[in-house]
């Protein structure tokens, strides 16, 4: 990103936050509001031990037989994850394993800047490594790294891993970004030369490892080479390899994973010999695990939980608070089995059309507008109102600052309803007639089980119900919540008409994968993300020119234009920003976190104190 040339951005590091990383007091800092950096403040590598000769500390190394040690710490995770490769997964509860035992060659820290994992150096091009028109980018790897089985890592895998990707015959969770590359050329084992087919502003989103980031991180060829139909493969559901600090060496479903220190990590020894993850049902078990020493940190509790938190000090129990990108979120499913027609082809077709009146504008304001989202922000979240937005890039340089968010307004509400066509009747419900047919609003929502889910949906069916309008609540395990096509989950087949889940467009604001036509997913198109079913030509305009450029300040005004765009046209209902809360025991050496790098970036670097 540079201002005069507006070539390509040397990485992707947008310093949206200035995060505490301290335990015991939570005190996050304001958000930052400055452009993003042109370039992460350090490229180089960070130190790693040093080898002595090119070779793997123990070869043929399988953590699954391997000694589980003494040293360790329980962490509870209050959603099973579905796969432990993330690029195979839309839980964020696999995002965080995938860190642990993945691998790329980037990643982001505790600062939000994007640093080398196994990669030299991030590529720029002041380093020379993106190319001036901004279409080529060039990984250069270290020496003398291994997987886990005592393996090479190399650009070979880099390369396989694009092509299992790109392989119609494997169904990862989205193609989007790496459908933009056009060859990968590997000239040697520590160089991966990467062509784009035009200008992608949002290249560090492919390979590096982030909480948000599942399609990030590389694969072993060594372990995948002739395979197909990976998602189903026993090498993705429960490695025995891994590229990171710590590898699998056991999965008991519905109960725990253990994974042990990787010896041939080639980074800096893990300091415990393993991490046990403990499967809970809730928070709340979580929490009663922390309290009586079962469990050592607890990654995943909700803001409203922060009181409780701060009131556990005297018991040895530290707490921590990261503003993050993050939204939770209603959304409509806005499917057609008509999609759209743009240039002359007919795009964006769902296999199911979703609730006909959700096609029009005027019926989605009045939903949002007979919401009170911000008295369960304040009075059951515990948070303050600048949690409060408008829009899906909250806590970012990318808010679109100049929105406010919809009020309470239910007279409105019920006036944009009876204008469009929907009385109420005697049961106390609307109904009306949609492109010639009998609807009646009596509607789901879907969502995980989540405490403070089961209270919102209770609320904001008690809201619903004042305008005639009745829901039906609907709470899912996450695992099934999140599913994929292939695995017949509701929202990517269609099969809902609201849905309440926590996302972010982040590290990189481009939404393509989630709001764009092409991504929704179908028959013929089951890796689409696009869980909306949302095709809008103007919304797919906005996106292109999103990535046409490279220079933060055009961005900005695009991105500006697809959120009042989005407001206008009340696509979603932004409930509210959301913060990693952890709680913590004391004897826990917590590494520095953030909102982008979540507890796991450094997983070697926890540890246990007497």
């Amino acid at each position: 990103m540079n201002r005069k040339l507006y070539v390509l951005l040397a990485v992707i590091v947008l310093a949206s936050m200035a995060l505490s990383a301290c335990g015991g007091t939570a005190t996050p800092t304001a958000p930052a509001t400055q452009a993003p950096a042109t370039q992460a403040p350090a490229t180089q590598a960070p130190a790693t031990a040093a080898a002595t000769q090119c070779a793997p500390a123990k070869m043929g190394w399988d953590p699954t037989t391997a000694d589980t040690g003494s040293k360790g710490m329980t962490v509870a995770f209050e959603q099973e994850p579905d796969q432990a490769v993330g690029m195979f997964s839309n839980m964020s509860f696999a995002a965080w394993i995938w860190q642990i035992f993945g691998v790329g060659p980037g990643k982001w820290d505790d600062k939000n800047n994007l640093v080398p994992y196994i990669a030299t150096e991030i590529p720029s091009t002041a380093n020379g490594d993106v190319s001036a028109d901004g279409l080529t980018v060039t990984w250069k790897l270290k020496p003398c790294i291994f997987w886990s089985d005592g393996q090479p890592i190399t650009s070979k895998d880099i390369l396989f891993t694009w092509q299992a990707m790109m392989n119609p015959a494997n169904n990862p969770v989205s193609r989007s970004g790496w459908n933009q590359i056009a060859s990968i050329d590997t000239p040697d084992d520590q160089t991966a030369v990467i062509h784009f087919k035009s200008l992608y502003p949002a290249w560090p989103t492919l390979l590096d490892l982030g909480p948000n980031n599942t399609s990030g991180g590389i694969l072993p060829a060594h372990i995948f080479q002739g395979k197909t139909g990976l998602e189903k493969d026993p090498q993705v559901h429960q490695p025995t390899w891994a590229g990171g600090p710590f590898a699998i060496k056991e999965w008991v479903a519905g109960d725990h994973m253990t994974l042990v220190r990787n010896p041939n990590y080639f980074g800096s020894p893990a300091k415990l010999d393993y991490i046990n993850i403990k499967f809970v049902p809730d928070p709340a078990t979580g929490l009663a695990a922390l309290k009586t020493g079962d469990v050592d940190l607890v990654v995943n509790f909700a803001e409203s939980d922060i009181p409780t938190l701060q009131g556990l000090a005297s018991q040895g129990i530290k707490y921590r608070v990261d503003p993050t990108s993050d939204f939770e979120h209603l959304f409509f499913n806005l499917g057609t089995t008509a999609g759209q027609t743009i240039n002359g082809k007919v795009v964006g077709q769902s296999d199911v059309d979703g609730f006909c009146p959700f096609q029009d504008p005027n019926v989605r304001k009045a939903i949002i507008l007979g919401i009170d989202r911000l008295s369960f922000l304040t009075n059951y979240m515990h948070e303050d109102q600048s949690a409060f937005i408008a829009s899906l890039w909250p806590n970012s340089y990318w808010y679109n600052t100049s929105l406010t968010p919809y009020p309470y307004d239910p007279t409105q509400a019920a006036s944009l309803l009876d204008a469009a066509g929907y009385k109420v009747g005697s049961d106390g419900i609307r109904a009306g007639t949609c492109n010639g047919k009998p609807v009646k609003f009596s509607l789901g929502i879907e969502t995980t089980p989540a405490q403070f889910r089961i209270d919102d949906v209770l609320h904001i069916q008690s809201d619903l119900k004042k305008i005639g309008i009745d829901i039906k609540p609907n709470h899912i395990p996450a695992g099934t919540f999140f599913g994929s096509y292939s695995e017949g989950a509701d929202m990517p087949l269609g099969k809902f008409d609201m849905a309440i889940y926590t996302t972010g467009f982040y590290p990189d604001p481009d939404p393509t994968g989630s709001l764009d036509c092409a991504d929704v997913p179908n028959k013929a198109n089951p890796t689409g993300g696009n869980n909306y079913h949302l095709c809008d030509p103007q919304v797919d305009s906005l996106i292109a020119q999103g990535l046409a450029t490279a220079d933060p300040a055009a961005r900005k005004k695009v991105y500006d234009q697809l959120q009042q765009y989005m407001y206008d046209k009340a696509l979603v209902i932004p409930l509210f920003a959301r913060a990693n809360v952890y709680g913590y025991s004391s004897k826990l050496v917590f590494p520095p976190s953030s909102g982008w790098a979540n507890a796991f970036w450094d997983a070697e670097n926890f540890d246990i104190t007497k």
